[in-house]
């Protein structure tokens, strides 16, 4: 028997906690879809991805991961990664 494709706990924590953007004026949700190991975004407009404080710019795919050494989310925007 086989059931749904199941994604791992911290994906699961994070889609369940959610991302915002703060573009200076107001907060916006980010939809975050699993690819692979990693979960992706593309905002629709530029600031600041929370929960990590990290820089983003429309357009620009964001992708996030989990570092199982240090037990940390590592945040990949604008070419640069950002542990979290």
């Amino acid at each position: 028997m086989s059931g749904p494709l199941s994604i791992p706990v911290w994906q699961n924590a994070l889609i369940v906690r959610g991302c915002e953007l703060d573009n200076g004026s107001e907060l916006l949700p980010l939809e975050l879809h699993p690819v692979g190991d990693c979960l992706q975004c593309t905002p629709t407009s530029s600031g600041s991805m929370l929960p990590f404080h990290v820089p983003v710019c429309t357009g620009q795919t964001v992708t996030i991961s989990w570092d199982c050494e240090l037990s940390r989310y590592v945040v990949d925007s604008m070419g640069k990664k950002t542990a979290a």
